[in-house]
């Protein structure tokens, strides 16, 4: 995955979800269930047999920034509103100033509706016009977002 600057991810070595669709689906055929809640980052599939349930997160090739509603706290007491954001917001200092907890969700929701993550979404812009480069976007490595 693109999490991190430490794992040296490579477009080149990414399989897009059309791929591994088109693998799956040759040797056992799926059909599409859609997202959970319509904003999971998975997409589901449910083989034709009856056997279970795959899901893909196809997000280099198809992001999926504007239907996000994924949130982190770390372990350090940051809210983190991106799989592949550069720092997060200190909560940790709010709750222990005694802050109530309608203040803590005040705060939440406030940091949530100012955010502008679409990593993702320029992430697949730069890579359609070639100009995308995997390390100019420094990113919270994933040990800490607890992934």
């Amino acid at each position: 995955m693109d999490v991190g600057n430490a794992n040296a991810w490579s477009l080149e070595k990414t399989v897009t979800k059309k791929e591994i669709l088109e693998t799956v689906n040759a040797r056992f055929p799926v059909r599409e269930v859609g997202r959970e809640h319509g904003t999971a980052p998975a997409v589901d599939y449910e083989f034709l047999d009856g056997a279970g349930q795959i899901g893909i997160i196809g997000s280099v090739t198809e992001p999926f920034c504007s239907s996000c509603t994924r949130v982190r706290l770390t372990a350090d007491g940051k809210l983190v509103t991106c799989l592949f954001a550069e720092s997060g917001f200190d909560l940790k200092t709010l709750m222990r100033s005694g802050a109530s907890d309608d203040e803590i969700c005040g705060a939440i929701a406030k940091i949530w509706s100012a955010r502008t993550d679409r990593y993702s979404d320029i992430r697949w812009e730069l890579v359609r016009s070639g100009a995308y480069e995997a390390r100019a976007h420094r990113k919270i490595e994933m040990i800490t977002l607890g992934g």
